[in-house]
């Protein structure tokens, strides 16, 4: 018996918005403008502490020398939508499918984001790291999304734009499928189905149910 796909799980960083090297592209350099002179790896190293519930957002910015009213909404301005993602969405959700969001984030970033460019409308459900305490590839992320989602892993799309987050999802059984970024090829893994267009990712979608329709791909685990 085969299974067709009822969720579609969504990267937010690299596939939902362009910029997938977040802290190389935006948050650093967002941080330098403004006066920031902590090093690199004590950025990165608050910025993974922030995305895992340790550190709250304001914690982040008097960590960083810029601390003040409205500094959330002002950083988060600078991210980006990748184009096509309100058409793919509306016929993904067409298609019979639930999109669901899976991000390394803080909660206040990713709500500001998405209310930015009008998501919430079209994505009901958000799953974000500082509220999980796990980030991607952490298993336990996507087992809190199938958990919260009452589905089985092969009932389950995910897209994402680092490999190494793709492959923990295919060994429970998920589909998979790349979205190439700017920040793919500095986390390699596993060979997975790849796009570089909301278009082709919806098309992509649509020929795995395709195939799942004519019993071409089983349960959606990897061999």
């Amino acid at each position: 018996m085969t299974i067709r796909p009822k969720v579609i799980v969504l990267d937010a960083m690299g596939v939902l918005y362009r910029d997938g090297d977040v802290q190389g592209r935006v948050l650093i350099p967002y941080l330098r403008a403004h006066g920031c002179g902590r090093g690199e790896r004590e950025i990165r190293h608050a910025y993974r502490t922030a995305t895992l519930g340790g550190m709250t957002t304001d914690e982040f910015w008097a960590f960083a020398g810029l601390a003040g009213e409205g500094r959330d909404e002002h950083y988060c301005r600078r991210h980006r939508l990748t184009g096509g993602v309100p058409r793919a969405l509306a016929e993904l959700v067409a298609d019979g499918l639930e999109p669901v969001c899976l991000s390394n984030d803080t909660a206040p970033w990713s709500a500001l984001v998405r209310r930015r460019f009008g998501l919430e409308e079209r994505i009901r459900r958000w799953f974000v790291s500082a509220d999980l305490r796990a980030r991607k590839p952490d298993p336990a992320a996507y087992l809190a999304v199938l958990d919260a989602m009452g589905v089985a892993a092969g009932e389950v799309v995910l897209v994402d734009d680092r490999p190494a987050n793709l492959d923990p999802a295919r060994s429970l059984g998920m589909r998979t499928i790349l979205f190439r970024s700017d920040d793919t090829g500095a986390h390699p893994g596993g060979e997975h189905p790849a796009v570089g267009t909301m278009a082709e990712l919806v098309a992509a979608v649509r020929m795995d149910a395709g195939r799942t329709d004519s019993g071409g791909m089983g349960s959606g685990r990897a061999d």
